[in-house]
């Protein structure tokens, strides 16, 4: 589970949605993987999209850490 990652999307008010239109996938599988129902976790090219285009100012390793 990415709690840090929900946690900011909630802040800066930025959903499912969007993000998995930016990977080109569907929005419960965005969903399916943050909050840790899958056994894979964000690709490493699919978590810098993500920070560079919605979360520049957060660390990569902050926003992506798995608990």
């Amino acid at each position: 589970m990415y709690k840090n990652l929900i946690q900011i999307m909630k802040a800066e008010k930025i959903t499912f949605t969007q993000i998995g239109e930016l990977l080109g996938c569907r929005y419960q599988t965005v969903s399916d993987i943050a909050n840790g129902n899958t056994q894979k976790g964000f690709y490493y090219e699919d978590a810098c999209k993500i920070q560079k285009v919605f979360f520049p100012k957060y660390d990569m390793s902050y926003l992506f850490e798995r608990s």
